[in-house]
C-alpha cells in the first residue's frame, strides 16, 4: 500500500472515530428533541429552507473542489479566492430577506419569514471557511477536521436541546446550525497555518471559476432533486405532513450523510493525486466502492427491515405513520450510495461536466415524478424513489466504471460478498424477527424484537465477512494495528515522500 494510501487510510480512521463518536450524540439528541418539537416544527424548518439552501449551496461556488484536484496553488491565488468567496457570502445572506416573502408566500405560511431571514448568518459563515477546510483536506489532515467537527456537533447539541426545552420550536434546528457553522468557521482558521493576504485578482478567480462551475450546476441540479420532493409536498400536504415526510427521509439519510461524506472526503484528494496513473486509480476505486458496499448494504437493510421496532422503541406514537415511509426510503438510499462515489472519481479526473449531466437528469426525472406524486399523497412520494432514482444511479455507475476500464463483471465480482453477505443476512434477521417473534416461539415484545433482529444481523454477516472475505478484513486491521505502533514522525517523512514523488507539493 503506497504512503499515500496509508495516510488517508490512518486520518480516515481518526476522521471515523471521531464522527462516529459525534453520531452516538447526535442520534440520542435527535430522539430527545423530535420527542420536545411537533412534526409542525420540522416542516416550518423545512419550508424556510427550500429556497434559502440552494444559495447556501452556490456560495460555495465549486472552489473547494477546485482546491482539492489542482497540484499546486500560489498564495496569491489562494487569497483572491478566499475574498471572492467572503464577497459572495454577504451577496447571498443579503438575499435571505429578499427569500423570506416569497417563500412565505408560495407555502402560504407567514411564520417562515423570520426562520428564513435567520439563515443570512450561515452563509456569511460558510464563504469565511471554504479555503481553510479545502486546504486541511487537500493535506489530507482529516484528524483536524475530525476534532473541529466534534466540537462544533457537540455545541450545536447542546444549543439545540436547551433552546427546544425551553420551547423554541423551529427555531432549535436553525440555531442549531448557526452555532454549529460560527464555532466550525472559528476552528478552522485556528488550525490551519495559511491566512489570507490582501490581494485580490480577479483573472485568478476565474481559473478556480472555469472548473467549479460545472461543480456549482451539478450541486445545483443536485439541490433541486433532493428538495424538489419537499417543495411539492409543502404546496400539496399540511405542515404535519410535511413534517412526517421530512424527518423520515432524515433518518433514511443519516448513514449516507455521514459515511459517505467521511468517504468522500477522504477518497477525493487520493484520486485527485493518482489522476494520472490508471492503473492504482483502478484499484483504489474498486477498493473504495467495496469497503462502502460492506458498510452500507447490511445498515440500509438491516434497518428497512428493522424499521417498525426502530421507529416504537426510539419514537413516541406521533411519528409512527413514518414506519412504511423509512422502510422504502432505506432501500433506495442503496443507490445513491453506490453511484455518489462517481462525483469524486469524475471530479478528480478534470471531468465535472459528468456529475453535472447526471445530476440533471436526477433534477429533471425525479422533480417531475415527485410533482405527479405529490398530489396523490405522502404513500405516492415513494413510487419515484423505488422506480426511475435506481435506474438513474446504475446508469451513472456502469459509464464511469467503463471510462477507468472497469468492466460490469469486474464491478460485480467486487461487489459480490457484501451483496451476497446482506442478502443472508436479511433472510436471517427475517426469520428470527419474523417466524421466531411474531410466530411467538419467542416472547412477542418490541424491545426483544429489535434486540434479536440486530444481534442476528450482525453475527450473521460478521460471520458472514470472516468465512468469505478474511484477507479484505486482515489487510484492513493490519494496516489499523501498524498505525498504531509507527511513530508519527516517520509518517509524515514519508507522506511527504510519496507527495513528492507524484509531483504535489504539501507546502500550501
Amino acid at each position: 500500500m503506497t504512503p499515500i494510501i496509508e495516510k488517508a487510510f490512518k486520518q480516515g480512521l481518526w476522521l471515523s472515530t471521531f464522527r462516529f463518536s459525534t453520531q452516538v450524540v447526535a442520534w440520542c439528541s435527535t430522539i430527545v428533541i423530535a420527542r420536545l418539537l411537533s412534526t409542525e416544527d420540522y416542516g416550518l424548518m423545512g419550508m424556510a429552507t427550500v429556497l434559502t439552501g440552494y444559495a447556501m449551496i452556490f456560495t460555495e461556488l465549486g472552489f473547494g473542489a477546485a482546491i482539492i484536484q489542482r497540484p499546486n496553488h500560489t498564495p496569491e491565488e489562494l487569497s483572491s479566492v478566499f475574498w471572492f468567496t467572503v464577497i459572495m457570502g454577504f451577496i447571498f445572506g443579503g438575499c435571505c430577506f429578499a427569500l423570506a416573502y416569497p417563500t412565505a408566500l408560495i407555502f402560504n405560511e407567514p411564520r417562515v419569514i423570520p426562520l428564513t431571514q435567520a439563515v443570512s448568518i450561515i452563509f456569511i459563515l460558510n464563504g469565511l471557511k471554504i479555503v481553510p477546510v479545502n486546504l486541511l483536506k487537500k493535506n489530507l489532515s482529516f484528524k483536524k477536521i475530525g476534532i473541529i467537527e466534534m466540537t462544533s456537533s457537540v455545541t450545536s447539541i447542546a444549543v439545540m436541546v436547551v433552546v427546544a426545552w425551553l420551547g423554541g420550536g423551529a427555531w432549535t434546528l436553525l440555531l442549531g446550525h448557526i452555532s454549529r457553522s460560527l464555532i466550525q468557521t472559528i476552528l478552522y482558521f485556528i488550525n490551519q497555518n495559511w491566512r489570507p493576504r490582501l490581494y485580490f485578482k480577479l483573472s485568478v478567480v476565474k481559473i478556480y471559476l472555469n472548473f467549479g462551475i460545472f461543480v456549482i450546476l451539478a450541486s445545483t441540479f443536485l439541490y433541486v432533486f433532493e428538495r424538489s420532493d419537499e417543495f411539492f409536498g409543502g404546496i400539496y400536504w399540511s405542515a404535519a405532513t410535511l413534517g412526517l415526510y421530512n424527518f423520515a427521509i432524515l433518518l433514511a439519510r443519516i448513514p449516507n450523510n455521514k459515511l459517505m461524506s467521511l468517504i468522500k472526503q477522504v477518497s477525493y484528494p487520493v484520486f485527485s493525486i493518482f489522476q494520472n496513473e490508471g492503473d492504482k486509480f483502478k484499484q483504489f476505486y474498486l477498493n473504495i466502492c467495496k469497503l462502502l458496499a460492506i458498510i452500507i448494504f447490511p445498515l440500509y437493510i438491516g434497518g428497512s427491515l428493522t424499521s417498525k421496532e426502530l421507529i416504537t422503541v426510539l419514537l413516541d406514537e406521533k411519528w409512527y405513520p413514518i414506519i412504511p415511509i423509512f422502510r422504502v426510503l432505506c432501500l433506495s438510499q442503496i443507490f445513491l450510495a453506490l453511484s455518489s462515489i462517481n462525483d469524486a472519481v469524475n471530479n478528480s479526473l478534470a471531468r465535472p461536466s459528468w456529475p453535472m449531466f447526471f445530476h440533471g437528469a436526477c433534477a429533471l426525472v425525479m422533480s417531475i415524478s415527485f410533482y405527479f406524486a405529490a398530489k396523490h399523497g405522502i404513500n405516492a412520494m415513494l413510487i419515484p424513489w423505488i422506480t426511475f432514482f435506481p435506474i438513474l444511479c446504475l446508469c451513472y455507475i456502469f459509464v464511469t466504471s467503463l471510462k477507468i476500464n472497469v468492466g460490469l463483471l469486474d464491478y460485480l465480482k467486487n461487489l459480490a460478498i457484501p451483496i451476497i453477505g446482506s442478502v443472508v443476512m436479511g433472510f436471517v434477521v427475517f426469520f428470527c424477527g419474523e417466524i421466531l417473534v411474531s410466530g411467538q416461539i419467542l416472547p412477542v415484545n418490541k424491545f426483544a424484537t429489535l434486540g434479536v433482529k440486530i444481534t442476528s444481523g450482525v453475527l450473521t454477516y460478521g460471520g458472514f465477512l470472516l468465512v468469505f472475505d478474511r484477507s479484505f478484513l486482515a489487510r484492513s486491521y493490519a494496516l489499523f494495528k501498524r498505525d498504531r505502533v509507527e511513530k508519527q514522525g516517520d509518517n509524515e517523512t514519508r507522506y511527504t515522500e510519496g507527495i513528492q514523488t507524484h509531483g504535489v507539493h504539501s507546502d500550501l
